[in-house]
């Protein structure tokens, strides 16, 4: 979210999920893939996987969905 407006739809975030997760499956299997006008490669298997958490984040947000609460605490001796 861009300071509390969603600038995607629910149909383009799905899209580009879709097209990001081809491009995992493409690369790690020692292919390259394309997007737009990046192309993608192995080296690029980190950068894809943000992407997708990226868009699977703002898909969440868009449907109004929480994602995980890790709460970290201490026990007290």
């Amino acid at each position: 979210m861009l300071r509390g407006i969603m600038v995607w739809t629910k149909e383009e975030l799905q899209e580009q999920l879709t097209q990001w997760k081809q491009a995992l499956l493409r690369v790690s299997g020692g292919k390259s893939y394309t997007i737009g006008s990046r192309a993608l490669t192995l080296q690029d298997v980190a950068e894809i996987r943000t992407t997708i958490t990226f868009l699977r984040d703002e898909l969440r947000a868009l449907s109004g969905e929480s994602g995980p609460i890790v709460v970290v605490g201490r026990v007290r001796r």
